[in-house]
């Protein structure tokens, strides 16, 4: 009976080997990990390592390659037509020339000239004018114009002179409606510059004549109300500037432009001392807009590395 029971004992007890769950992990076990992650780790970080001691290709390389270089070293030339924009009594119409040279790409000395080939009265004038009376009438103050002494006295200019130098720090290209493309670039300059000026009538007294009691330097009678303002005046000359690039060679040049200089565009009094003279010469803005066609030369640019 005793053997038969210790069979069933023995018959109903379960392997350690059938449970494996409850085995303990040999350390051996334990070493074939660590030796696969280690292994990993190497197999990952030997090509990291060799990377980042491999130069990339592109390290020292310019921002834009095969770049052509429209403006570096190359002579600019054109002619086109402006206006002045902000005179009060004649609105200016010019003919330019412009020639440049283009030290660099983005540094440039260029000098221009705008000729005047038409003076339009604007409907500032013509409404100022239109108020005044035709002759002097019985009251009327002795220094109120009439409408041919006002008109005698206002200022024209005759022509415009100028050098520049050219900073360009914006180029690019842009593109229209996705079919057509074209470089452009925007530049400031700065210079001095040269604006000639005459009254409408330049048979009246020139301001320069006028003493402070309204006499002339000779001794004379002098017109104590108006006078002209003629001759050539040193100005500074500043503005902004753009192209757009038809090809190579070719460009639409626009300019905006200041001139200051000491003028009297009315040549009346203007500081109400009682007299036109000298004096009433004061600093003032004369803008005005040029479009110009330019060609550069030499016809083909140079391209980047």
């Amino acid at each position: 009976m005793t053997q038969n029971a210790d069979l069933n004992l023995q018959a109903t007890r379960r392997s350690t080997k059938d449970m494996p769950m409850k085995m303990k992990p040999t350390c051996g076990h334990r070493g074939q990990k660590r030796f696969a992650l280690l292994v990993a780790l190497t197999m990952t970080a030997v090509p990291l390592a060799a990377q980042a001691q491999r130069k990339s290709p592109l390290a020292d390389a310019p921002a834009i390659r095969k770049r052509y270089e429209l403006r570096a070293t190359r002579l600019e030339i054109g002619a086109g037509f402006g206006t002045t924009l902000n005179q009060d009594f004649y609105h200016t119409l010019f003919f330019n020339v412009k020639a440049g040279f283009h030290i660099t790409d983005w540094l440039s000395i260029a000098g221009f000239g705008g000729f005047a080939v038409a003076n339009m009265a604007t409907t500032f004038q013509n409404d100022l004018v239109s108020s005044l009376n035709p002759a002097t009438i019985a009251g009327q103050q002795l220094n109120e114009p009439t409408r041919t002494e006002a008109q005698a006295s206002m200022q024209k200019i005759k022509y415009i002179l100028g050098a520049q130098l050219e900073f360009t720090p914006f180029t690019g290209k842009y593109s229209l409606a996705g079919k057509l493309f074209a470089n452009y670039d925007f530049y400031a300059f700065v210079g001095p510059g040269l604006i000639n000026v005459a009254p409408t009538d330049t048979s009246i007294t020139p301001c320069d004549q006028i003493m402070k009691n309204g006499t002339t330097a000779s001794g004379g009678p002098g017109g104590p109300f108006f006078c002209g303002v003629t001759g050539s005046k040193i100005a500074g000359n500043l503005g902004v500037g753009l192209h757009s690039y038809f090809n190579e060679w070719a460009a639409l040049n626009i300019e905006l432009r200041d001139i200051i200089a000491q003028l009297n565009p009315s040549g009346r009094d203007n500081n109400g001392d009682g007299v036109a003279n000298q004096d009433d010469i004061t600093l003032s803005h004369t803008f005005m807009v040029t479009a110009n066609l330019v060609f550069y030369l030499p016809s083909t640019a140079s391209i980047s590395p």
